[in-house]
């Protein structure tokens, strides 16, 4: 991959993965620091990688980059606190907006499912693509994102009562 290359797909893919990214860490800075390890890590590996094969190869990177720093993380955040409005938000908004009880109920899935989620749902990817960045099989893709809607079905029905 010549620079040239490298800072092409730096303008192509960088908001895609950043996107993602925030889906996942739900911060600005933590997106942007797994985003910039994942180019760091395309420039290191440029003279082994194809030009063509690039926006693949950022998945994977940026996926387990965020596996990796969550296993790494020193506080895990309680999502069940997440859940109970506080009387102000009640009496502010009068309810909470759906978007945002998606993403609760998204927070709340284990990060594989999570993950998938997010390459399906929001990102368009096929099973077999998320298969090949993921080290599952296209059947467990398949069994983890059944589970994972079904989660989040029972949880969005929760919060509509």
């Amino acid at each position: 991959m010549t620079t040239k290359e490298y800072n092409d797909c730096v303008n192509r893919y960088s908001d895609d993965l950043f996107r993602f990214a925030l889906r996942y860490t739900g911060d600005s800075d933590d997106s942007q620091d797994v985003v910039q390890d994942c180019f760091l890590t395309l420039w290191e590996k440029r003279e082994e990688t194809r030009h063509d094969e690039t926006k693949g190869y950022l998945i994977r990177i940026l996926y387990r980059k965020l596996v990796d720093r969550h296993r790494h993380r020193a506080v895990v955040r309680d999502a069940q606190e997440q859940l109970i409005p506080t009387q102000d938000n009640y009496n502010q908004h009068g309810n909470f907006e759906l978007r945002d009880a998606m993403q609760q109920a998204l927070n709340q899935l284990p990060d594989q499912q999570r993950q998938l989620v997010l390459l399906k749902d929001l990102e368009g990817y096929s099973y077999e693509e998320m298969a090949s960045m993921t080290g599952l099989s296209e059947q467990q893709v398949g069994v983890y994102l059944f589970r994972a809607r079904k989660t989040m079905k029972k949880l969005l029905d929760d919060y509509q009562y």
